[in-house]
């Protein structure tokens, strides 16, 4: 199987990657970034490609050509919350709207295998009602709820795709000492609640490739049942 990871070079694509390489189901993976993306484990090396872009609303034809045959694509690239104050607007709005739908285009008419499967990143909390204006970052939330919608649409548009959009809350993770102590901190307070939506990197990665290789129960996917898809199948792996 062909696996398209965009944002193979961010906090989740990376291990995306990571995990491919590693799964013996996964035979091709075409890893698209700004910059170049270099297997850790020298064992599956020969089973990565990747694909340097300099920007993920424009698909030049060489870089169409290496998308012939995938299966799947996991897009993983936006702008998250904690990042949109260091763009205008109408570039944030691009990045996650215009990019995504271009992307999508791109792979489907590439001679993808079909059905093509389009695994795509939002966030828990994403509103569907955008008659009513959030009370947090309404001018993005609105925006990322509206892209869900343009991106659910897709399945309609294009016959021969089918489209999940998945919920992840917060992505904890150990890359670095102070996200080892929200981790722990996370790890601790889901024995008695996971009232704050919160999902590990691993088990979040986990999910995105099973939801790649073997489909989707569903159009639309909840952190909780990322959490239980990306647990199942690390324990399945083990």
């Amino acid at each position: 199987m062909k696996v398209i990871v965009t944002g193979a070079t961010g906090l989740v694509g990376s291990e995306i990657i990571r995990q491919c390489l590693a799964k013996p189901e996964v035979t091709s993976v075409v890893a698209v970034a700004r910059k170049a993306v270099a297997a850790k484990d020298p064992v599956n090396a020969s089973k990565l490609k990747s694909v340097v872009i300099s920007d993920y609303e424009v698909y030049p034809d060489d870089v169409r050509a290496q998308f012939a045959g995938a299966d799947a694509c996991i897009w993983t690239v936006a702008v998250t919350p904690f990042s949109i104050g260091k763009l205008p607007p109408p570039e944030v709005k691009r990045i996650c709207q215009t990019c995504t739908i271009a992307g999508f285009k791109a792979m489907y008419e590439a001679e993808t295998k079909k059905p093509f499967r389009f695994i795509y990143f939002s966030a828990e909390g994403t509103p569907t009602d955008l008659s009513k204006p959030p009370a947090f970052m309404a001018e993005y939330q609105i925006m990322r709820g509206e892209t869900e919608k343009m991106v659910l649409g897709l399945s309609t548009r294009y016959p021969e795709s089918k489209v999940c959009v998945v919920h992840p809350g917060v992505v904890t993770n150990s890359t670095s000492a102070g996200r080892i102590m929200i981790q722990s901190l996370f790890r601790f307070t889901n024995i008695f609640t996971r009232a704050i939506p919160n999902v590990d990197r691993d088990q979040l990665s986990a999910a995105a490739i099973e939801l790649a290789v073997n489909g989707f129960p569903k159009d639309s996917l909840t952190n909780n049942e990322l959490v239980g898809i990306g647990s199942k199948a690390l324990k399945a792996g083990n």
